[in-house]
């Protein structure tokens, strides 16, 4: 009997560590729906664990791809830009391979909103700054309508791994409990 509460015991110690070994994100520059007003030239993305260099980062304004440069080192993924970014709303789409091989991905959101200067703002078109505050504004609806799906996504994805080690251990505990209990 003593040998059947030691084995129940263990499995549950270990099944939780296999269940949470995945890399997360812990911090990024610029944050999760941050309002940037000064010239970004460079985001920076830490996470829990070492990342592999499978590991990519995408810029995008409007669903168009702004060309970056990617390098990893150990726990972060660092963008570099050439140009300091316009005013609009952005999404960082990222994809890691942590240290037990497993991909994951996320998505942060953002808004460049810097103060434009005095003589651009009289040269400029009353009407092109319109049509860019509808497509900005459209770019923020679909950013956090996709970052609502993806909180959604990553809730059930939890919920359910809960479920199938909770019903794992049962069925060890059952199983076991039925080995040894007929030997009596």
């Amino acid at each position: 009997m003593k040998k059947l509460f030691f084995l129940i015991i263990s499995t549950l110690f270990i099944v939780p560590t296999i269940a949470n070994a995945h890399t997360a994100l812990t911090t990024s520059n610029p944050e999760d729906g941050q309002v940037v007003t000064e010239d970004l030239t460079e985001m920076v993305l830490t996470f829990e664990g070492q990342i592999e260099s499978l590991s990519t980062m995408k810029l995008l304004k409007v669903g168009q791809e702004v060309p970056i440069n990617v390098e990893l080192q150990e726990k972060q993924m660092i963008g570099t830009l050439s140009t300091p970014l316009d005013n609009g709303s952005y999404l960082i789409e990222w994809s890691i391979a942590g240290e037990d091989g497993h991909l994951i991905t996320g998505e942060i959101p953002f808004t460049v909103q810097m103060e434009q200067e005095v003589e651009q703002e009289q040269t400029t078109d009353t009407k092109e700054p319109i049509t860019t505050e509808k497509d900005d504004s459209k770019a923020e609806d679909q950013l956090k309508s996709d970052n609502t799906t993806e909180q959604n996504n990553t809730q059930s994805s939890n919920t359910i791994k809960i479920i199938v080690s909770v019903v794992v251990v049962l069925i060890l505990g059952i199983g076991i409990f039925l080995l040894f209990g007929r030997k009596k």
